[in-house]
């Protein structure tokens, strides 16, 4: 089994109590947390509120498709693993989980074999993230291979500017960063003014938050672990 999952969560979406049941047990030899809810609203108030690790939906729900929830996921984190468990062979249902980017699709009853290697791809996923993405402070976390911010869960998409700046802001921790320095590593070298350097500054502590990066008078700015 892959030890690394001991200390992860699951999000589990189905809403059959008596399936779920037995699940959980199974999954909990695996992780350990396993957040239990039955419709994706729930869903996405325990995203929106715990850390999760990995994902694992039914796609039949009360009045609800699994798969509508996991490409509305996928837009905001790619990375995060996901199973389906199902009851369903529709091919029009395997065709779109194809696109999804799904660590495994496993038909119910699931055998604990296939659990097993669903759970070592999870954790192969898991580990691969962790050596791409840079802690930074206030649960911020930058994903240096696909150039991204995600913050609970939260992804967001950063444009060329954005990704030069937060780059600059990682390799100068704890020191000040002037505007001479944002114009070299972020315009390039080529002359900006002051004032479009200072509305860039702002645009990111309005996209990310006023406490995001300090101003030091006269100075420059400071980002600080």
């Amino acid at each position: 089994m892959p030890e690394r999952l001991k200390d992860k969560s699951i999000l589990f979406i189905e809403d059959d109590n008596d399936v779920a049941k037995h699940s959980i047990l199974l999954f909990q030899e695996f992780v350990k947390n396993v957040y239990h809810v039955t419709t994706t609203i729930e869903a996405d108030v325990v995203l929106r509120s715990h850390t999760v690790d990995i994902i694992i939906s039914d796609i039949k729900l009360k009045n609800e498709n699994g798969l509508d929830f996991i490409y509305c996921i996928r837009q905001e984190n790619p990375f995060i693993p996901i199973i389906i468990i199902s009851g369903h062979k529709d091919e029009a249902f395997l065709f779109r989980s194809i696109t999804l980017g799904l660590t495994a699709y496993l038909l119910k009853p699931v055998a604990l074999d296939e659990l097993t290697e669903a759970f070592v791809r999870c954790n192969d996923i898991i580990v691969q993230n962790q050596q791409d993405i840079i802690m930074l402070k206030d649960g911020w976390q930058y994903n240096q291979e696909l150039k991204t911010l995600h913050k609970n869960n939260e992804l967001f998409i950063l444009n060329k500017k954005e990704i030069l700046f937060i780059e600059l802001l990682i390799k100068n921790t704890d020191r000040i960063i002037t505007k001479n320095m944002i114009q070299t590593s972020v315009w390039e070298s080529q002359e900006m003014s002051d004032a479009a350097i200072s509305n860039f500054i702002l645009r990111i502590r309005k996209r990310f938050g006023k406490t995001f990066i300090y101003t030091i008078p006269d100075i420059g700015y400071r980002y600080s672990l």
